[in-house]
């Protein structure tokens, strides 16, 4: 579920955010430890989130977002990932 717009959706269409710190990081693979939550790989979602500040819910101390919106602004939207997965062989997973 999206901790913005709050929309249930499979894994693959959401990317995963950790409290690192004091910071908010960008867990791509899925395997930081710690609480974790999900945002749809959108910017408008993103801008709600940090609108409503609801990432507080992960870590009150984690205020600084600027890698999370770094990795927005350079497109991260996990197309290379799926790139990657055909270059290795393999389908990309996709969303029932």
């Amino acid at each position: 579920m999206c901790i913005a717009c709050r929309q249930r959706e499979p894994r693959s269409v959401l990317i995963r955010l950790v409290a690192r710190q004091d910071k908010l990081v960008v867990d791509p693979e899925a395997m930081l430890p710690g609480r974790g939550a999900w945002l749809h790989r959108r910017r408008d979602c993103l801008d709600k989130m940090l609108k409503s500040r609801s990432y507080g819910r992960l870590s009150p101390q984690a205020t600084d977002t600027t890698e999370v919106s770094a990795w927005f602004d350079h497109g991260s939207t996990g197309a290379m990932t799926q790139e990657a997965t055909k270059k290795a062989g393999r389908e990309p997973m996709g969303a029932r």
